[in-house]
């Protein structure tokens, strides 16, 4: 292994530390100052000479399989890095400095800030935050970890999450919702993985209680909390969240990815189950991350993947579907309408809305389509999940601005919801359960909102 690395003479212990390894020759360096000689002979050879003389380079490297480390002062790094050119012009040139030298490759020292220093910093704050939660949430008896009333796959793997960063049991930090699993693949992700979740009641909830909250703020939940212990999200906050220790990132695509930087930064193994959830977390709420992922989602997710049982992981995502799921998705397909480069489809009255995020999700490979509308009517409310293709308009202020003055309503850049009473959308009395007129409303509603020849 032959290559020339020129830095700083003050780098020069400290790179040749990072290089040397099994298998790795002994390096040679070459240095104008006897002092920094004497400092590098306990590490490899040390040849003193001018860094600038090809003459010099020459005859550092010849005979020398490993690699020769050349210190000089930065501001003649490029004209070391010419005369090591002319010296030996078949050996690759790296060059660790903030000028750039014809036929070599550069390395800024900003770059070690950016690649080494920041990851540090992050890693840093990441450490206190968790100390934080923990200070906060010792001592407890029971810490309830409290999900959405339907929680999907990234809230589900953040509580799993939670509590094994915590140490915590089954008994001690029950994973929690005041609503029930609905949808087919997060039924099938807490059967494969074995991941329990109880279905409480505001009643359940003891006095001694502390209440930490995953990928949900209290104003998001019907049920009333005076004091919240934590909340972790990455949802935008429709009003200030009231809490004793809270870390909120709307810019990240998914709860799972703060998680995944709390267990890293606690030195907290992640077992292969874990590993999966939190994997299936980042992958359901980014669309694999080609929807609202960022350079976390994708670190945390690169991590996860070499740690996660993709056979379970296929078993997860692949649900088996009944007849009554498949006619429902069919009639949704007839019922569609592409208008304005919007997707809309109104399943009317259903038992649950768990199939309505797909079939949005569904609605965008059609072609022309930027924008997908599905909705359904559960009991006396009207569900409405909205999907477009990333670089239009932003999908929760859409969804605000179509819906807000009615019920609930909001999301993110690319994915957002409303759920809003039937009556309140649709006031007459002739068309209680949602029919034509309700779609004719919701239509009229996102139109509107999204604005003329708006994209």
């Amino acid at each position: 292994m032959r290559f020339l690395l020129i830095c700083p003479e003050d780098l020069l212990p400290h790179l040749a530390a990072s290089l040397a390894g099994p298998g790795v020759d002994e390096p040679a360096f070459l240095v104008a100052k006897t002092s920094a000689a004497a400092r590098l002979r306990r590490i490899g050879r040390v040849i003193t000479g001018d860094p600038e003389t090809p003459a010099a380079i020459a005859a550092a490297a010849r005979g020398r399989r490993g690699g020769l480390l050349i210190g000089a002062p930065p501001g003649r790094l490029v004209r070391v890095a010419g005369a090591a050119r002319t010296a030996v012009p078949d050996v690759p040139v790296l060059v660790i400095g903030d000028e750039a030298a014809a036929g070599t490759t550069a390395v800024p020292l900003a770059a070690l800030g950016e690649e080494v220093i920041r990851p540090a910093v992050e890693r840093a704050l990441a450490r206190a935050r968790v100390e934080r939660i923990r200070a906060r949430l010792e001592g407890a008896e029971r810490v309830l970890v409290l999900m959405q009333d339907d929680p999907d796959p990234d809230a589900i793997a953040s509580a799993l999450a939670l509590k094994t960063l915590l140490g915590r049991t089954r008994v001690s930090a029950p994973l929690c919702t005041f609503g029930s699993i609905t949808r087919p693949e997060n039924l099938a992700m807490c059967k494969i993985l074995d991941i329990e979740v109880e279905e409480i009641s505001m009643r359940a909830v003891r006095p001694t209680d502390r209440v930490a909250m995953v990928d949900v703020q209290p104003a998001f939940l019907e049920e009333r909390f005076d004091d919240v212990d934590l909340v972790i999200d990455h949802h935008p906050s429709e009003q200030p969240v009231r809490a004793h220790v809270k870390d909120i990132r709307p810019s990240y695509g998914a709860t799972s990815t703060i998680l995944v930087e709390y267990l890293r930064a606690a030195d907290v193994k992640v077992s292969q189950r874990l590993a999966t959830a939190l994997l299936y977390g980042i992958k359901s709420d980014t669309l694999g991350l080609e929807r609202g992922g960022t350079r976390a989602d994708l670190e945390a997710f690169a991590f996860l993947h070499l740690l996660a049982n993709h056979n379970a992981l296929r078993r997860i995502e692949r649900p088996e579907l009944s007849e009554a799921a498949l006619d429902l998705l069919a009639q949704g397909l007839t019922r569609r309408r592409i208008v304005r480069g919007v997707f809309f489809s109104h399943l009317g009255p259903v038992d649950t809305a768990d199939l309505v995020p797909q079939f949005a999700d569904f609605g965008l490979r059609a072609e022309g389509v930027e924008w997908s509308v599905v909705s359904c009517v559960v009991d006396d409310a009207v569900h409405v999940s909205v999907r477009n293709v990333g670089w239009v308009k932003h999908a929760g202020d859409v969804t605000h601005a179509a819906f807000g003055d009615l019920g609930s309503a909001g999301g993110h850049r690319t994915m957002a919801k409303a759920v809003v009473p039937l009556r309140k959308l649709v006031p007459s009395a002739d068309d209680a359960r949602g029919g034509r007129p309700c779609e004719e409303r919701i239509t009229q509603r996102f139109l509107r909102a999204l604005g003329p020849g708006a994209r």
